[in-house]
């Protein structure tokens, strides 16, 4: 009788819980197990991380342009849901923390293949050409979303 009553207990608390979350609008889910003879796929699309380490002496003058350079390419092709350019940021240093780089990129798309487009995209092989001389080195990284 004991385990019922606490099982029964254990529920009622469970669903003051749930309640109490979804008036503050969390959502609940449940979520499916991953497993690696699945399949299917959860893809949510794709993130271009792209690092670039500019030359050593690159001009502030220089440096503006290349920012210029960026959000016009970037505009310019529809694919793009969303991106972001960044610089390192003042967090402490630390170990793992990589501050290196001089500018780096996000770009959000819905599917690889609107990064494939991109990768093609004439303001891309355009940006290459005109600031590639100021980039010593560039680093991409792309994930899938899951």
């Amino acid at each position: 009788m004991k385990s019922i009553s606490n099982r029964r207990k254990f529920v009622k608390s469970a669903s003051l819980i749930l309640t109490a979350a979804a008036s503050l609008g969390y959502k609940v889910a449940y979520t499916k197990s991953h497993s690696k003879n699945d399949k299917t796929t959860n893809s949510k699309g794709m993130l271009h991380n792209v690092y670039f380490w500019l030359k050593e002496g690159v001009s502030e003058n220089d440096k503006k342009g290349f920012e210029k350079g960026l959000h016009k390419f970037l505009r310019a092709v529809n694919e793009i849901q969303k991106y972001e350019i960044g610089i390192p940021a003042g967090t402490p240093d630390r170990d793992v923390v990589d501050k290196s780089f001089g500018y780096s990129i996000f770009v959000w798309f819905k599917s690889i293949n609107d990064h494939n487009i991109y990768q093609n995209h004439s303001a891309h092989e355009e940006f290459i050409s005109k600031y590639s001389g100021l980039w010593e080195k560039v680093q991409v990284l792309d994930s899938e979303l899951i």
